[in-house]
């Protein structure tokens, strides 16, 4: 199970609420070496534990959504060469993390990309979502297309994490009388924001620390593999993404060994669509069925990489634009047809994905209840205005003109994609974007 720490950062230590912790403990083969003999196999570095809920509230963006500025300022000693300070500060530009998690794209992505190729990905993706080209390409009908997909994706992020809420802390019964095995006063009134608006999320949850036997690695209801707790569940149409799911399972089971009590409060007001990508030819559970699609874009990279390579030890020049988007082409139509050819209803799949900026007012705490020390969050109650990154994907299909022999030739052109249904994969990078496809 992957944990994330979730506290509040400031810019500089954001990016750790996604890269945070595999494990609480990690050997230590630093100072001390002279106790070796003694302490060998016993000495430990501690690292900060593991959040008692994954989940990140803070009013600054991920650094990796902050486009770096590059200046020639001070830094070097007296007498160090002009020439050698710039190349400090575009190697130290280059370092950061929007370079090195890109960008606006996110994990997966070798880089933010160029602005304009991000810009055709985005506009790419509204068709394939079912929009005219005409309606993508005129500004006023494409912005109240995206106004309207920002408010439904505010509403998917509350109704996502309430429902995440009620499946692992089971704040309500079966016979929906609002009692559990979680104390939790989750709609006993309805709590306004400073504006005066009701919450979207409000929930105030008591934990008691689970025994040994139910907290263990070997037991518990679902496995890191979620053959137990998802069964036959079609996880493509769950509302959140079963790793998600299973990181906040794991976080109830494992991480607190005392009572807690965890506050969360919380408001979209609006969004903002920082990107929007399609990955041709492949889908989560295409890739579970056939791991080494994972590899499938790597390997064409390497593919180009070496017609440029023949190129140029022909004596001829790199290849050509033009030569470049022919090569790519023909490569996403080889990936889209033995994507039709796997699939168990001969369709081929595009997963496109959306990352969203929702601005909320929150009030996130988690609480020791016997100390009253604040472990996660804020203490004092009071709603701040935070972002979250949330990351949602949808499969689409499409039915190619040459995947089935008996389809009828004189309709091709008229094949209509089968839209699917937004899911949510990850938010605020704690799975470090959750990626399948790289």
């Amino acid at each position: 199970m992957m944990m994330a720490v979730a506290e509040d950062a400031p810019p500089a230590d954001a990016a750790s609420s996604g890269a945070a912790a595999d494990d609480a403990i990690a050997a230590d083969d630093g100072a001390g070496s002279d106790d070796a003999g003694e302490l060998s196999g016993l000495r430990a570095r501690c690292l900060p534990p593991r959040p008692i809920f994954p989940w990140r509230s803070s009013p600054y963006p991920l650094p990796r959504l902050v486009g770096p500025t590059m200046s020639r300022g001070g830094g070097g000693e007296e007498g160090d060469d002009p020439d050698r300070l710039l190349h400090r500060a575009i190697g130290a530009h280059h370092d950061g993390e929007y370079f090195a998690r890109g960008g606006p794209l996110g994990p997966g992505w070798p880089s933010p990309m160029e602005p304009w190729f991000r810009g055709a990905l985005y506009l790419t993706s509204m068709n394939l979502l079912g929009l005219s080209w005409p309606y993508v390409i005129m500004p006023w009908t494409r912005r109240d297309w995206e106004r309207d997909m920002e408010w439904g994706f505010c509403h998917a992020f509350s109704n996502g994490v309430n429902g995440m809420i009620e499946d692992t802390y089971c704040t309500t019964s079966p016979d929906g009388d609002g009692v559990g095995p979680e104390k939790s006063e989750t709609g006993t009134e309805q709590r306004l924001d400073d504006d005066g608006e009701a919450y979207d999320v409000d929930v105030d949850i008591s934990l008691d620390p689970l025994p040994p036997d139910e907290g263990g690695d070997g037991s518990g209801a679902a496995s890191n593999d979620g053959e137990v707790s998802d069964g036959a569940i079609d996880d493509e149409h769950s509302m959140l993404q079963r790793n998600l799911r299973q990181l906040y399972e794991g976080a109830r089971r494992h991480s607190h060994p005392s009572k807690v009590n965890i506050v969360l409060r919380t408001v979209p007001h609006s969004a903002t669509i920082e990107s929007m990508f399609p990955v041709f030819g492949l889908s989560r559970s295409l890739v579970e069925d056939h791991p080494y699609l994972r590899h499938t874009y790597r390997n064409y990279l390497k593919r180009l990489q070496a017609k440029h390579k023949e190129a140029v030890l022909a004596g001829k020049s790199r290849l050509n634009p033009v030569q470049v988007g022919s090569f790519i082409m023909d490569g996403l139509q080889e990936v889209m047809e033995g994507s039709a050819r796997l699939s168990s209803d001969g369709k081929a799949v595009i997963t496109i994905v959306a990352q969203v900026s929702i601005k909320c007012k929150e009030v996130f705490c988690v609480r020791d209840v016997e100390s009253g020390d604040v472990i996660q969050g804020y203490g004092d109650a009071r709603p701040r205005d935070v972002t979250h990154l949330v990351r949602f994907e949808m499969v689409v299909r499409e039915t190619l003109a040459n995947a089935d022999d008996s389809a009828d030739i004189s309709k091709e052109g008229e094949w209509k994609l089968e839209i699917g249904r937004w899911q949510i994969t990850d938010w605020d990078d704690i799975m470090d974007g959750n990626v399948f496809f790289t």
